[in-house]
């Protein structure tokens, strides 16, 4: 069988996606959660902020100019906090290449997880403020490729809140993508 073509198990994964999904680096860390513990487990959002003061940005009368300089100072915001944030000291979270919807995400890890097995991903966007998600999912699909394993990881306990904000990142990110292939066609 070729690379182009697809089995009927692939074909059947690819239609039960109802989300928008997009490839992304992101700071990420997958923890099993044991058993004696999946009744208890509940999504959660931790939100990390950096209170240090500047001054504020001037008011500048080009409406477009100011936008742009807002945008902007968020972004590096954005930047800052997640440079600055306790979380890259120790280690705890490495960036990974995910493919992440606001329905699942797949992952490359060294260790094998069996499909069914409850996933504890401790996931970080970048968004101002730094907000941390501690989502969980079951594993759908487990691989291996390249000495490492491919996980699918199907979201089973995440709030709303959480699903609408990964939905927005995933467009955002679509977005970026559409804007640079337009410009490489120009």
């Amino acid at each position: 069988m070729s690379c182009s073509q697809e089995t009927d198990e692939d074909g059947l994964y690819r239609s039960m996606r109802e989300y928008a999904r997009v490839s992304a680096f992101l700071p990420v860390r997958v923890r099993p959660v044991p058993a004696k513990d999946w009744q208890n487990v509940r999504s959660r959002t931790v939100v990390e902020s950096a209170l240090t003061s500047y001054p504020e940005m001037p008011q500048v009368d080009d409406q477009a100019l100011s936008t742009c300089l807002q945008i902007l100072n968020s972004k590096l915001d954005s930047i800052i906090r997640l440079i600055a944030s306790p979380m890259n000291g120790n280690k705890e979270v490495d960036f990974e290449k995910v493919n992440i919807s606001a329905g699942g995400l797949s992952i490359s890890c060294d260790e094998a997880h069996a499909p069914g097995s409850l996933l504890e991903m401790r996931l970080m966007l970048p968004t101002a403020p730094l907000m941390i998600f501690y989502i969980y999912g079951s594993v759908v699909k487990c691989e291996m490729a390249n000495q490492r394993y491919d996980i699918f990881v199907e979201f089973t306990e995440i709030d709303d809140d959480i699903r609408e904000q990964i939905a927005k990142y995933v467009f955002q990110k679509q977005r970026e993508i559409l804007r640079k292939n337009r410009s490489r066609a120009d």
